[in-house]
C-alpha cells in the first residue's frame, strides 16, 4: 500500500509538471489578450487567458510540495547544490543566450555596452519578460531553508491559519477593494510574498487528503473563478475600452482557488487506474523532466515558427495548433540536449 501511495504521487506531479509548462505556452500563444479589441480572436484569448491562469502558481505548488520536506533527506548544503545545478546554472546560461539572440533579431536595443547596465538588463529580465519567472524560483530556493523548518505535524493547524489570513486580507480584500475603487491599506496585509503562498498551499494540499465533499466545492469554487474573472475583466475592457488589469495577479482570489482546485483534482485521480506500465511512468518522468528546458526556450521556438510559416498571432491556428507545436518541438530539442553530455547540465 505504501508502494503504491508513493508511485501515486509521483505520477500526479509529473502530470501537474507537464500540463503547467503546456499551460505556459498556450497562454503565451494567446498573448493577444493584452491588447483589447472587440474581435472573436480577443475573446477566445481571454477564455484562454482565465482558464489557465493556473500554470505558474502550481509550479509553485509543486515545489511547495516536493522541497519542503527535503530536510528529511538530505542538509541544506546538498539541497542548495542539486536545485542551483538544475535551476541557476541552465537559468544564467539562456539568460545569456536571450540577451544575445534578442539583440541580433533586434527586439532588444542595447545603448550602452558596460558590465553595470548589461548586469541592469539581466536582473531586470529586460532581455525577455517570462524570464521574471526563474528569478521568483531562485528567491523560492533561497527561502525554503526557514520554510522547511515548519514541515512538522505540529505546526500544520499555525500554517492553515497563516494560509486563511493571507486569503482573506492579501488575497479577497484587496480586489474588492479595487473593483469598488477603494484604496486598500497594504500594511494590513499578512507579511508574506505573494507567490511564497502557493509553496506553503502546495505542501498542505500535497500531505492532506481532502473529503470528497470538500473537494466538489473547491472545484466548484475554482470554474466560479474562471466565469468571473472572465466576466469582470470582459465588461470592464469593453466600458474602458482598452485592457483592464484588475485581475492580472496570481495572488488574488480567483487565482489561488482555480491553482488548488487544479492542484487537488490532479492529485485526487487513481491515475494507477490509467497507468499501469511502469515504462508510461518512466517516459512522464522523463517528459516531466523538461519543463525548466521548454520555459527556457519555447520564446524562441515561437519566433521561428511565426518567421517560417507566416502567420498572425490572431488566427485560432497559432493560438490552437501553433501551442501544441510549440511544446512537442520545444520538448524534442530538450531531450536531444539532454542525450549530449556537458550540455546536459544547461538544459536543467
Amino acid at each position: 500500500m505504501m508502494e503504491n501511495n508513493k508511485r501515486k504521487r509521483i505520477i500526479y506531479i509529473d502530470i501537474l509538471n507537464i500540463i503547467s509548462i503546456f499551460a505556459v505556452v498556450l497562454l503565451h500563444h494567446n498573448g493577444i489578450v493584452r491588447f483589447y479589441s472587440a474581435s472573436r480572436a480577443w475573446k477566445t484569448s481571454l477564455i484562454v487567458e482565465t482558464a489557465f491562469f493556473w500554470a505558474a502558481p502550481v509550479f509553485l505548488m509543486i515545489s511547495g510540495s516536493m522541497l519542503m520536506g527535503y530536510r528529511k533527506k538530505y542538509d541544506t548544503k546538498t539541497f542548495f547544490k542539486k536545485r542551483f545545478t538544475k535551476v541557476l546554472i541552465p537559468f544564467a546560461f539562456w539568460t545569456v543566450v536571450m540577451t544575445i539572440w534578442k539583440v541580433h533579431i533586434k527586439q532588444l536595443v542595447i545603448d550602452k555596452y558596460s558590465i553595470v547596465n548589461l548586469v541592469n538588463i539581466i536582473l531586470n529580465y529586460q532581455e525577455e519578460p517570462i524570464y521574471y519567472f526563474g528569478f521568483v524560483i531562485i528567491g523560492i530556493y533561497l527561502t525554503m531553508p526557514l520554510l522547511s523548518n515548519l514541515a512538522e505535524d505540529k505546526y500544520r493547524n499555525s500554517l492553515w491559519f497563516t494560509v486563511l489570513l493571507w486569503f482573506i486580507f492579501n488575497s479577497t480584500l484587496p480586489v474588492i477593494c479595487a473593483l469598488f475603487k477603494i484604496s486598500y491599506n497594504g500594511f494590513l496585509k499578512v507579511q508574506i510574498g505573494d507567490y511564497l503562498i502557493f509553496v506553503l498551499l502546495g505542501y498542505l494540499l500535497s500531505t492532506k487528503d481532502l473529503e470528497k465533499k470538500y473537494r466538489i466545492v473547491l472545484y466548484v469554487l475554482g470554474f466560479l473563478s474562471v466565469v468571473f474573472r472572465y466576466v469582470v475583466t470582459y465588461y470592464l475592457s469593453v466600458r474602458d475600452g482598452f485592457i483592464n488589469r484588475t485581475l492580472f495577479e496570481y495572488y488574488e482570489f480567483h487565482s489561488v482557488l482555480l491553482a488548488c482546485a487544479v492542484f487537488v483534482f490532479i492529485k485526487n485521480v487513481n491515475w494507477d487506474r490509467f497507468i499501469k506500465s511502469e515504462k508510461i511512468s518512466k517516459l512522464l518522468g522523463k517528459v516531466a523532466s523538461c519543463s525548466f528546458g521548454i520555459y527556457l526556450i519555447h520564446i524562441i521556438i515561437m519566433h521561428y515558427e511565426r518567421k517560417f510559416c507566416d502567420i498572425s498571432i490572431y488566427s485560432w491556428q497559432w493560438r490552437t495548433i501553433g501551442a501544441i507545436c510549440t511544446y512537442f518541438i520545444s520538448l524534442g530539442i530538450i531531450l536531444i540536449l539532454k542525450k549530449i553530455p556537458v550540455v546536459k547540465r544547461i538544459v536543467a
